[in-house]
């Protein structure tokens, strides 16, 4: 019996961790916290098989672990479950934000069973990974051209792999990967009108914000992703401004924050107009509308519209 509780942005090496915990056992439930409910959870959890099979039950959106909340019935149950769980039910909890290590059922986890926290990966970590990905189904790629896949992918692991996927069906056999095909095969034209997008928010562009959001819904893209790529921006900046305040050197804060010297020129003229203050509260309403979406409070482009009128105007 194990109960973990997992936290990290990318879902692919989340599943990493979660393939290791339950290797090739194939009793396997999954849960996901914005469509049931923590009383869904632990009534399977508490099931008794009649074979007394080990079965694993995961348990993904788990926000509660973070900034959601849980009403004070379903956490007596929670906390009364940890203190007594079903020795053949192993529950994995999944947090894709990060864990509120003050809240009781975070630390009651930590005190008794495992918290897994799973760091995004470096710029070379994620190119290395992608040598190997290609390099495993004996495909042929230079250096540059990985370079070109993880930047246009937003340095986003998730994605990386995505294109590199989309890359390995275009060609269907191991051949040399020439950097000329993939700018046709990655999906260039989204990506470039995402950080339009981006970049029009945070210049204060209501005009051009509600524009390119318009195309963006036309090509289907996930607002979620779209707020992600926001916090992302906004949290680097904030990251920029306080190690600035704090007299790091330019080489001290590219290390840090994992930015390369034209990265790091760009978030800091970004960031040059903005209060620290002013970038909290951005991530404040940020953080505040993405659990309204996935609560299902806020129809998803309409709180990007709202997102975009509170900002820019």
């Amino acid at each position: 019996m194990k109960i973990v509780l997992i936290s990290g942005e990318s879902i692919l090496l989340i599943n990493e961790e979660i393939n290791k915990i339950i290797k090739d056992n194939k009793n396997v439930t999954s849960f996901d916290m914005f469509e049931n409910t923590i009383e869904d959870v632990l009534l399977e959890a508490g099931y008794f098989s009649m074979f007394e099979e080990e079965k694993f039950i995961i348990v993904r959106n788990a926000t509660f672990f973070g900034s959601g909340k849980l009403n004070e019935k379903e956490t007596e149950s929670l906390l009364k479950y940890l203190e007594n769980p079903n020795s053949l039910s192993s529950i994995i909890f999944i947090c894709n934000e990060k864990i509120d290590a003050r809240k009781k059922i975070t630390k009651i986890v930590k005190e008794k069973y495992e918290i897994i926290n799973i760091p995004n990966l470096k710029y070379y970590e994620i190119e290395n990974r992608v040598e190997n990905f290609f390099k495993k189904r004996e495909y042929t790629i230079d250096k540059d051209t990985v370079k070109y896949i993880v930047a246009n992918s937003l340095n986003n692991y998730d994605l990386v792999m995505g294109e590199a996927e989309k890359i390995i069906l275009y060609y269907d056999n191991p051949c040399y990967v020439s950097r000329k095909d993939v700018e046709n095969i990655v999906s260039k034209s989204i990506n470039t009108n995402n950080f339009l997008f981006v970049d029009a928010i945070i210049d204060g562009d209501l005009e051009k914000s509600l524009s390119l959001l318009s195309d963006l819904k036309t090509m289907k893209v996930e607002p979620t992703i779209l707020i992600s790529l926001i916090a992302r921006d906004i949290r680097i900046m904030l990251n920029i401004k306080k190690m600035l305040e704090q007299n790091k050197r330019e080489y001290e804060i590219m290390s840090t924050l994992n930015l390369l010297d034209w990265q790091l020129e760009k978030y800091l003229n970004k960031a040059f107009p903005y209060k620290i203050k002013e970038l909290e509260e951005w991530l404040v309403k940020l953080t505040n509308i993405d659990l309204k979406i996935k609560s299902g409070k806020l129809d998803k482009y309409y709180a990007l519209e709202l997102l975009i009128l509170d900002i820019c105007t």
